[in-house]
C-alpha cells in the first residue's frame, strides 16, 4: 500500500470511528439525510423501543412519506405515522407535539380533530418551537371550531403571528404581513404590511416574494415600481412559485419591469403550467390561439384552455366556449359552447354571463328563454359588464322577461353610459327628452346625445339636432 493510499484510509476509518460515536438517533438521521431509508428506519425504531420521542418523531415523518419500507396499506401506514407522531408528542418532544397537530388538522390517521390540534400546537409554541407560534395562528385565523368571536380569533391569530415573526420565521412575517394588509387582528396599514413582507422575503419565503411583489406592482404600502416587482415575481418563481412564474411569463409578455421576450413569457408560462397553475394553461392557450410567441396552433390552443378547464378556472371555460361557438379548430358546436359559458357564469365571470345570455336570447345550443336571458343580463351587468347594463336596460323598458319598469331600465342605461358605452348614452338621452323613469329634461337629454355623438352614434346625431331645435 503506497503512502497517499494509506492516508486516505487513516481519513475513512476516523469517519467511520466518528460516526459509530454518534448517538443511534443521530446516526439513523446521518442515514436518512444519505437516502439510506431502510437502515435509518431500522436505527430509529431500536431507540423508539426506548422511549426516544426523537426517533418516534422521525419514524412518524418516514410513515407518512411513504419511507419506511413496510408491506402496508395506505390506511395502515399512515395510521402507523399518526401513532408513533402521538407517542412522541406525549413524550414532551416539542417538533412531535407541532406533528401530531397538523396531523389532528387534517385528519391524517385519526379523525379530524381541531380542538386537539389546537391544544398540541400550543403545548408546542408554549415550549419555545418558533414554527408551532405560526401554526397556532393558523389555527385561530381558520379556526370555525373555535366558540370565541371572528375578531377575537383574528386577535389571537395575529399575536401568534407576532410570536412567530419576532422569533425570525419567515412564515410568521409573511403572515404578519397579511394581517397588515387585509386589517386582519390588527388596523390595516399596508405600509407594515411591505416592512414584513419583506422581511421575509429576504429569507427566501417564495410566498411572501410573491406579495411583495404585488406590492411593488399596485403601488400599495410603497412606490409602485415595475422593475422591482418583476426582481420579486422572479425571485418566487425561481424557489418554485407557480402564480409567480405565471407572472413573471406576464411581465416578459407585456414588457412590465423587464424587456418585452415572448420567448421568456413562454417559458415562465409553460414553467407555472409544469405545477398546475390554471391561468398559465390560459395564457398559454391564447399566444397558440394568436401565434404570439409560438407558431399559430389552434389544436394546442384547445388542448390548453380544456387543461385550465378542467381545473375550474372561469377564463379557460370561456375561451374554450368561444372555441366551440367560433369554430376555432373545431367543428361549431353550440351545445358545447353554452356547456362552457354556463360553467364560467356560475363563476361569476361576467363575459361568460353575457355571452349565455345571448345564447339564451338568441336559442342558440339551448332553448330560447327571453326569461333566462334577463336573469344572466342582470348577473353581468351587476357584476360591471356595460354592454349587459345596455340590454338589461332595454329588457326592462320594453318588459323583455322581466316586468315592464322604466325607473329600473333607466338606472342599468345611466350605469352603462357613465362607463362610456355609446348605445346606452343615448338611451340616456331619449329616457331625458321622453320622460322615460326619469324626470324629462331637454339639457340632460342634449348633454347625453352630444357624449354619444362624440363618438359616432349616428341616431343619437340626429337626435341631437332635434333637441337643440327644442331648446333654442
Amino acid at each position: 500500500m503506497n503512502k497517499e493510499n494509506k492516508v486516505i484510509n487513516e481519513i475513512l476509518e476516523t469517519f467511520e470511528n466518528k460516526a459509530a460515536e454518534l448517538p443511534a438517533c443521530a446516526r439513523a438521521l446521518q442515514l436518512y439525510n444519505d437516502r439510506k431509508y431502510d437502515e435509518a428506519v431500522k436505527l430509529w425504531e431500536e431507540c423508539a423501543k426506548k422511549d426516544d420521542a426523537e426517533a418516534l418523531f422521525w419514524l412518524a415523518n418516514c410513515f407518512m412519506q411513504e419511507l419506511a419500507g413496510r408491506e402496508l396499506s395506505e390506511e395502515e401506514r399512515i395510521k402507523q405515522g399518526f401513532e408513533y407522531a402521538l407517542k412522541s408528542a406525549e413524550l414532551g418532544f416539542d417538533k412531535g407535539q407541532q406533528y401530531v397537530a397538523v396531523l389532528y388538522y387534517n385528519g391524517a390517521g385519526t379523525e379530524r380533530n381541531f380542538k386537539a390540534a389546537l391544544e398540541w400546537a400550543k403545548k408546542a409554541a408554549d415550549g419555545g418551537l418558533v414554527q408551532a407560534m405560526n401554526t397556532v395562528g393558523y389555527l385561530y385565523e381558520y379556526g370555525d371550531y373555535i366558540e370565541d368571536t371572528a375578531e377575537d380569533k383574528s386577535k389571537a391569530a395575529f399575536n401568534w403571528y407576532m410570536k412567530a415573526a419576532q422569533n425570525g420565521n419567515a412564515a410568521g412575517q409573511c403572515n404578519v404581513g397579511r394581517c397588515f394588509a387585509e386589517g386582519l387582528g390588527v388596523a390595516r396599514d399596508k405600509q407594515e404590511a411591505v416592512t414584513w413582507y419583506t422581511r421575509a422575503a429576504e429569507q427566501g419565503l417564495d410566498e411572501a416574494q410573491f406579495c411583495l411583489g404585488e406590492c411593488y406592482d399596485d403601488g400599495e404600502g410603497v412606490d409602485k415600481n415595475p422593475v422591482e416587482a418583476f426582481y420579486w415575481y422572479k425571485e418566487a418563481a425561481k424557489r418554485g412559485h407557480a402564480k409567480a412564474a405565471c407572472y413573471v411569463g406576464y411581465c416578459y409578455e407585456y414588457g412590465e419591469g423587464v424587456t418585452y421576450d415572448m420567448a421568456e413569457a413562454i417559458k415562465w408560462y409553460q414553467i407555472s403550467a409544469q405545477k398546475n397553475y390554471a391561468q398559465a394553461f390560459c395564457n398559454l392557450g391564447c399566444c397558440y390561439e394568436e401565434g404570439n410567441g409560438v407558431k399559430r396552433d389552434l389544436a394546442t390552443a384547445k388542448k390548453m384552455f380544456e387543461a385550465g378547464a378542467n381545473l375550474g378556472h372561469a377564463m379557460s371555460l370561456y375561451n374554450l366556449g368561444n372555441i366551440y361557438y367560433f369554430g376555432k379548430g373545431v367543428k361549431e358546436d353550440m351545445d358545447l359552447a353554452v356547456k362552457c359559458y354556463y360553467a364560467a357564469a356560475q363563476k361569476g365571470m361576467k363575459e361568460a354571463q353575457y355571452n349565455l345570455a345571448q345564447n339564451y336570447y338568441k336559442g342558440e345550443g339551448v332553448e330560447q328563454s327571453d326569461e333566462e336571458a334577463a336573469y344572466w343580463f342582470l348577473q353581468a351587468a351587476k357584476n360591471g359588464d356595460a354592454d349587459a347594463q345596455y340590454k338589461i336596460g332595454t329588457f326592462y323598458q320594453n318588459g323583455i322577461g322581466v316586468e315592464e319598469d322604466e325607473e329600473e331600465g333607466f338606472k342599468w342605461f345611466l350605469k352603462a353610459a357613465k362607463q362610456g358605452d355609446s348605445d346606452a348614452q343615448y338611451a340616456v338621452g331619449m329616457c331625458y327628452q321622453e320622460g322615460y323613469g326619469v324626470d324629462a329634461d331637454l339639457y340632460e337629454a342634449r348633454d347625453w346625445y352630444s357624449r354619444a355623438a362624440e363618438q359616432g352614434n349616428k341616431e343619437a346625431k340626429k337626435y341631437l339636432k332635434y333637441v337643440n331645435k327644442l331648446i333654442k
